[in-house]
This record gives C-alpha cells, structure tokens and sequence, in this order.
C-alpha cells in the first residue's frame, strides 16, 4: 500500500513531474525505489485506466455538448463561455480538463519509459500487451484534445492548421502545436500499435476490437468513408444488437459492448458527470443542465418512437419552460465508450456518401429503427436513395447519442466535408461550423514564446 501511494504521488501532476527527480523530500521514496517491479507497472497502468474513466464519465462529453446544439445555455459558471464559444485562457474549467487529460497522457508516457528502459525486469508478454494499452488510452485522450482545442480535420485542405502538443515523451517542457495532420498521423500511429499488441480477450480493458472501434471513429471524423466501412465491416459480425434502449443500464452485458468503463457503485461511478449534469431527481425539478428546444423536439416528434419517453417537459407553455433527459437517472451507471451501434450508423452513413453497399446501409439504419420503434413497421424500404440514408443516418446519431459528445462533432465533420469554405450551410446554433469559438482557448500556463494560442473573440 505505501508503495502504491508513492506512485500516486509521483504520477499527480504536471507541476509536481518536473521536481520529483531532483529532490528527494522528507519522508518519501524516490522514483527508481518506489517503481521496481513489474507489479508497480501494472499498478500505474491501472492507475491510467482510473484516471480515463474518472475523465470520461461524461465530463469531456459535456465539454462537447456545451459547444453544440443539444443544450440550453448554463444558468451560470465557467461553462457558460464555453456554451457561447468565447472561452479565453482564465477559464479555469477549461483548464482544468485540458491539464487533467495531459496528466494523463504524462503517466503513460512514463509507463511506457519503464517498460523499455531496462530498469525493470519484465516479461516480454506483458510489455508488448501494457505497452499496446497504453498507445490505446493515450490515442483515445489525443482524439479528444485535437477535436475540443483545435480547429477539426479538413479546416485546411492539407490539415496543416494547428492542432495541438504532441507528448510522447516523460518531459514537460514548452513545446509548439503541432499541425493537426501531425496530431492525427500520431494517433493513428498509436491505434495501429495498440491493434498488433491488444489481445482479443482483455477482461474489462483494451482488446483489439477496442482499438480498432476507435480507429473507426478516428476515420469518420476525417471524412475517410472508405477505412470506415473497411474497419466496421471486419468488427460489426463479431457483435449482435441489444434490445435494450438505454444502454448505459447494461453497459457491461450488452451484446454491443466493445469496451467500456466498470462501476462498481456509487463510490465508483464511472458515470458520475453524466449523472450529475442530467439527473432529474423528481418531475418537477429540472437537472443542473437542460435540454435545448431543437433536441427535445426533434427527438419526441413521433411517439411510437420508444426512444421519446426518456426526455420530459418542465413548465410547458411558459416562458420557463424547459427539458431534460432521464437516460441517466440512477445511483451509478457503468458508461459505454465503444459499441455495435456507433458502427452500425457509421457504415451506414459512410456507404452512403460512398454511393456503393447501400442495401448494408439500410439494413444498418433498419436495425437502430427497429429497436427503437420495437417493430419493423417503420423501416426504411431497400431503394431508399443515398441521399435520404445519409439524412437518416444522421438523425438517428442525434437520437442515440444525446448528451454523449457526439452531436457538435459531427457538425464538424459534415461541415468540413460539405461546407469547406463556411458559407453558412452548416451551422452550430447560430455560428459557423468553422468559427474560432469552436476551438476552446488553451490555459495560460502555455504562454510560451513556441506557443500560439487560438484566435479569440467568440463567432459571428
């Protein structure tokens, strides 16, 4: 145990990373006593999982949803510019997420340095399998950063706009952004590593099928549709559909399930934001964060739509009123990250602007309109064209993702594929999908004479 809480401390902070080495403070042990054994290796990996559930338990989603459509403006806080995309280095939420996910990134680093330094004995089975982990959780938070900081892929024709740092060594000095093609060169880089060393069977960690669910997703939001329904056509026979509606209610027996983080109770809940950010507690007090107009309508305009019942109605009719969402009404809920339905309405949507497979592509959206609507009276028929599968594809990512980070994305993606000069045909409330607000400003602990901070002054 005391070990344990040595490597804790060691692992803290970015701030605490650069004395550790140097100093030796009264009453502790320094990094080559505390970290000796393969033992302490696994302990640090699980100390990274750890800290990726307590960040992905729908804090980083929110971040993405207070930039998109789904939501209300907040009633007050550091969120609020963040909402109206006029965020500036003094916000501290922001901040804080932004060093929390580099932290992160800071662990597997130096897990990874153990692993091929020498210092520690290990076997060659479990380096090639924590190494591979640990390029899996560090792609999964660069995806992330790249998207929520910078500018999305396509903004320039050659992806040469700024992304962010890449850190892939145990250092915490000024870096420059890199260009966000660099970023995802690296995080494909990482994910094809992690594919060769995950096993296929990993417990509630990383598998193969884990890395390359993300790899997926990583091609989507480059608008590459042709490595999409490549990926998924290899991933979506291995899983079958899940009747249930809400999946975070059996994240970890569903039929879907590719990889997700385990709560084991409420003093372990890898859902906890996503609860307290949209629990409504009775029907007539609203969560901490509310709906916006446009998704609760959309989303309960046919009722034979089971998937409607989970959104409800406060003060209708009055200048008040306003929604919620009961998906995540519960003490602890375990939280999905990657799943058969994320898969399914991506190859749907992906053959679809390709033009080719188009009967997978309904099949694909047929599956999602017959759990929700639980028959098959609503499906679409064979001949459906392109365009109206890339419409519906589209839609059903809205109502099956609410609230998961998904929605301002997508907005994203199709803009840079559909609206490469910002003439204002895809929108983001009423910014343009390319507006400088749409890329959070960094700390101001980045002020360096190599760093250059986003544009500021919000969108039009």
């Amino acid at each position: 145990m005391k070990r344990l809480l040595i490597i804790g401390v060691l692992m803290l902070s970015l701030g605490s990373c650069r004395k550790w080495l140097e100093i030796k403070p009264e009453g502790t042990q320094l990094e080559s006593e505390a970290v000796q054994s393969q033992q302490d290796l696994a302990n640090i990996l699980n100390s990274c999982y750890d800290a990726m559930a307590n960040h992905y338990n729908g804090r980083v989603q929110f971040f993405n949803e207070l930039m998109g459509d789904n939501l209300e403006k907040p009633q007050s806080g550091f969120t609020v510019p963040v909402y109206q995309h006029t965020t500036n280095f003094f916000n501290s939420d922001v901040s804080s997420l932004y060093g929390d996910l580099y932290n992160v990134i800071f662990r597997l680093n130096f897990l990874q340095k153990k692993l091929s330094d020498g210092s520690i004995t290990v076997d060659a089975a479990f380096k090639s399998r924590v190494e591979a982990e640990t390029k899996f959780l560090r792609a999964m938070i660069y995806f992330d950063i790249v998207r929520i900081w910078a500018q999305p892929y396509g903004y320039t024709t050659d992806n040469s706009h700024l992304g962010v740092v890449i850190r892939e060594e145990v250092e915490t000095s000024p870096k420059a952004r890199a260009s966000v093609g660099a970023v995802y060169s690296f995080i494909l880089g990482d994910i094809e590593s992690a594919i060769v060393g995950l096993p296929d069977q990993n417990g509630n960690y990383a598998t193969k099928d884990a890395a390359k669910a993300l790899l997926a997703k990583v091609y989507f939001q480059m608008n590459n549709y042709a490595k999409v329904k490549e990926v998924c056509d290899e991933l979506i026979p291995k899983y079958t559909m899940d009747p249930t509606l809400n999946r975070f209610e059996n994240a970890l027996t569903s039929t879907e399930k590719i990889f997700s983080f385990v709560s084991t109770g409420v003093g372990d809940n890898r859902a906890a934001t996503y609860i307290n950010n949209f629990r409504i507690v009775n029907p007539s007090n609203p969560s901490p964060n509310r709906l916006s107009k446009s998704l609760y309508l959309e989303a309960t305009a046919d009722t034979a739509d089971k998937r409607s019942a989970f959104y409800t109605i406060f003060s209708p009719g009055d200048a008040s009123e306003t929604y919620g969402i009961t998906k995540f009404n519960s003490d602890f809920l375990s939280n999905p990250i990657s799943y058969l339905s994320q898969l399914k309405l991506m190859r749907a949507e992906a053959c679809a602007i390709l033009g080719t497979d188009l009967t997978t592509a309904v099949g694909d959206i047929n599956d999602i309109l017959t759990r929700a609507y639980q028959s098959n009276t609503y499906n679409l028929p064979t001949n459906t064209p392109a365009a109206d599968l890339i419409t519906m594809a589209r839609k059903q990512r809205r109502l099956e993702f609410p609230c998961e980070g998904v929605r301002v994305q997508d907005l994203k993606r199709i803009g840079a594929k559909e609206d490469p000069t910002g003439s204002g045909s895809v929108m983001i409330r009423t910014s343009k999908w390319n507006c400088p607000g749409l890329a959070l400003q960094f700390p101001v602990g980045e002020n360096t004479s190599v760093f250059e901070f986003n544009a500021e002054g919000g969108c039009e």
